[in-house]
């Protein structure tokens, strides 16, 4: 969803973001072999909001519209080629925030599409739901299907939040990560970004589910300019996770099998302004070696690619 701030563009913005940095904490290591690929993607792909790569099609990745939108599923290949848009049926387009390609179940050798309509600027919806679709196929040029979802409805345990952020383990665990600033009661200062799991058999349960908090990232929204969460992606081995902010790159080391952060591993930290988009938001992962593709909001926007260390 729009962040309402300066934009970054320009590079008396950027100097002016470098200076802040600067004097409170490092942005982290500069992206290399950086390009900008600018394609005529589809007209109805208006606000590039996240990132899920396909684990079979190569080079395929999945995006959404976010809020307000119609429920469709674009692919899209690293080309920035239009790979194809399906209508995804009983589902709605509430604020749809985040996307993770995962298993559709726990031991299932089929991969899935999970949609998270999981956006609250506010922090006002009691519930909120993720939508799980067959991952479909790409088509070799632009074409129009539907697909069928599955939709799971829940709650988090300690009220409303507002989430952009969405990975699926190897196990199918969903895991959810706030967005926005949670402050110290007492000292009022912005506090580590809890992390949500939603199990595997959540799907089986009947009617709402709770989320549980299951962990905290040594990110803390609000502690810096556009420090807020935007997207998360898990590597293609499942032994990283990257989660991005509207300026930074974080990349955590993970247990492969439940998909958990090794606290015991300091983040890598990779610095994203000079991707100069106009308001990053997606990330997913080409490779296993830190090469990475990031989406930007905006009407038949680019995609960039460049590679950021993995570790510390």
């Amino acid at each position: 969803m729009a962040f309402a701030a300066m934009g970054c563009g320009a590079d008396g913005e950027h100097r002016v973001i470098s200076r802040y940095y600067s004097a409170t904490d490092s942005m982290g290591a500069t992206p290399t072999h950086l390009s900008i690929v600018r394609r005529a993607t589809p007209s109805d792909l208006v606000e590039n909001s996240t990132a899920a790569m396909s684990m079979t099609q190569p080079g395929i990745f999945f995006t959404i519209n976010d809020s307000g939108n119609d429920p469709l599923l674009f692919a899209l290949d690293t080309a920035n080629k239009d790979r194809g848009v399906w209508r995804v049926t009983n589902a709605n387009n509430s604020d749809w925030e985040a996307a993770s390609v995962g298993p559709c179940s726990a031991g299932a050798i089929a991969w899935c599409v999970y949609i998270g309509d999981v956006g609250d600027n506010e922090a006002t919806h009691r519930s909120r739901r993720i939508y799980r679709v067959a991952e479909p196929r790409a088509m070799a040029a632009a074409g129009v299907d539907s697909v069928q979802a599955d939709k799971l409805t829940y709650e988090y345990p300690n009220g409303p939040q507002d989430v952009e952020a969405m990975y699926v383990s190897r196990n199918a665990d969903i895991f959810l990560i706030a967005k926005r600033p949670r402050l110290d009661p007492s000292e009022r200062h912005p506090l580590p970004a809890l992390v949500y799991r939603l199990p595997a058999s959540a799907w089986l349960e009947k009617g709402r589910v709770v989320a549980e908090v299951m962990d905290s990232l040594p990110i803390a929204p609000g502690s810096a300019p556009f420090r807020l969460i935007t997207d998360a992606s898990l590597s293609p081995d499942a032994k990283h996770v990257a989660v991005r902010t509207y300026m930074q790159l974080y990349v955590f080391d993970t247990d492969s099998a439940t998909g958990r952060v090794n606290h015991s591993v300091p983040p890598a930290v990779c610095n994203l302004l000079t991707v100069d988009e106009v308001q990053g938001e997606g990330v997913t992962w080409v490779d296993n070696h830190g090469r990475f593709l990031f989406t930007t909001e905006g009407h038949r926007a680019p995609i960039a690619l460049a590679d950021c260390p993995i570790s510390p």
